[in-house]
């Protein structure tokens, strides 16, 4: 037997036994996902009966969801993108919660990648293709780990205090002049997606994420909640309404303190609990 035989012989063989190892025993990584790992997660490892799409904006829920609940966020996008990755990958939750405050921003093509067709199956068979799994995956975060675990524990920088810098861009970014075409089109893809969904017996619960006060009224968050209630006006669909939106503080007018996020994932908890019982 040649020594290319060998070589090609012991590297199935590793690669068999890689995978066998992951399907005993799976690696873990709850709340330290990476965009594509996140996706990768829902898709093809865990099933879940409640999920959260949305932006970065609820990427904090982690620590607060429930067994069986899985936080869909991507930071950078929106719910479109949770969305389009529930309905094209046929797994199709009992319930489906959807952040509203950056539906703007519409689908995202690179994580929708994660499923093209010549991929799924081999992803779903062999774990090892999945990004977590990777050998580069896991050295990297076995180093980050083992340098994390070196530094001495730093005080907790103060999250209350306002960026009012940041708060005056995004109140100039939210009341630029609005593309309402492109607007259009996003909710049409949406709607499809929303349909597929609720066809399936998935119920849907809209929600949006506290703002500061400043930005609550500004022309492209009020042109958005005021089309989103009327395109999606379905007799059967929720929407959390917070009537305290102004009580929660923000770190920049978009993104909740530590404090106002733990009070915030409380009170839709306790609305979740209330709409579907």
């Amino acid at each position: 037997m040649s020594l290319v035989t060998i070589f090609i012989l012991t590297t199935f063989g590793l690669f068999i036994g890689y995978n066998m190892g992951l399907r005993m025993f799976p690696a873990v990584r709850y709340k330290s996902y990476d965009r594509i790992e996140r996706c990768e997660e829902y898709v093809y490892q865990g099933n879940y009966d409640r999920v959260f799409v949305g932006s970065g904006l609820i990427g904090e829920l982690d620590h607060y969801l429930p067994y069986g609940a899985f936080n869909l966020c991507f930071p950078y996008s929106g719910s479109c993108a949770g969305l389009e990755i529930i309905a094209l990958s046929g797994k199709v939750p009992e319930v489906v919660f959807i952040e509203t405050n950056y539906i703007f921003k519409g689908p995202d093509k690179e994580l929708t990648g994660v499923l093209e067709k010549q991929w799924r199956k081999m992803r779903r068979i062999a774990p090892a293709f999945l990004k977590k799994n990777r050998p580069d995956s896991l050295i990297k975060l076995a180093v980050r780990h083992f340098s994390n675990s070196g530094r001495p524990e730093m005080a907790s920088p103060d999250f209350g205090r306002l960026n009012t810098e940041e708060l005056d861009r995004f109140y100039r970014i939210y009341n630029e002049q609005i593309d309402t075409h492109h607007f259009e089109n996003i909710l049409e893809e949406l709607g499809k997606h929303v349909d597929y969904i609720r066809a399936q017996g998935c119920q849907i619960v809209f929600f949006e994420m506290p703002v500061h006060k400043d930005l609550y009224h500004t022309r492209l968050l009020e042109y958005q909640r005021n089309t989103l209630k009327a395109f999606f006006n379905n007799e059967n669909d929720h929407w959390i309404e917070s009537g305290q939106v102004h009580d929660y503080q923000t770190v920049d007018g978009i993104h909740l303190t530590k404090e106002s996020m733990y009070r915030y994932a409380n009170f839709l908890i306790h609305n979740k609990r209330t709409l579907l019982t």
